[in-house]
C-alpha cells in the first residue's frame, strides 16, 4: 500500500467517523475537575530565562583568554581622541537614561 492509497483510506475513515462519541459526560467532568492554570510571577518567569542564559554566557566567556579580550579594547581606548571619548560618554549616558524608561512603561511591541 503506497502513501497515496493510505492517505485516501485515512481521509475516508476520518470523514466517515461520527463527530461525537458519547462518553457519559466523562470529558466534561474531567475538565471541570482539573485545577485552574496558575501563572508564574513575572519576575520568576524572567529569572527562569535569564539565569540559564547568564550561566551559559559565563561559561562561554570563561573559555576566552582575558588578555586576548582586554588588550585590544585597551589599545582601542588609547587611540581615541577627546571628541570620540565625549561622544561615547554621551551615548552611554543616553542608553542608561532611556533603558529604565523603556522597562517602566513596557511598550507592547518590545515584550
Amino acid at each position: 500500500m503506497n502513501d497515496k492509497h493510505f492517505d485516501d483510506f485515512l481521509r475516508l475513515q476520518l470523514q466517515g467517523s461520527s463527530p461525537y462519541l458519547d462518553d457519559g459526560d466523562f470529558s466534561a467532568r474531567l475538565l471541570a475537575s482539573l485545577p485552574a492554570q496558575q501563572r508564574l510571577n513575572p519576575w520568576l518567569e524572567k529569572l527562569i530565562v535569564l539565569l540559564p542564559v547568564t550561566l551559559i554566557a559565563a561559561l562561554v566567556l570563561r573559555q576566552f583568554s582575558v588578555r586576548e579580550l582586554i588588550q585590544p579594547a585597551y589599545g582601542w581606548v588609547l587611540t581615541l581622541d577627546m571628541h570620540s571619548i565625549v561622544m561615547l560618554a554621551v551615548v552611554m549616558t543616553a542608553c542608561l537614561l532611556i533603558a529604565p524608561v523603556v522597562f517602566i512603561f513596557k511598550p507592547k511591541f518590545l515584550f
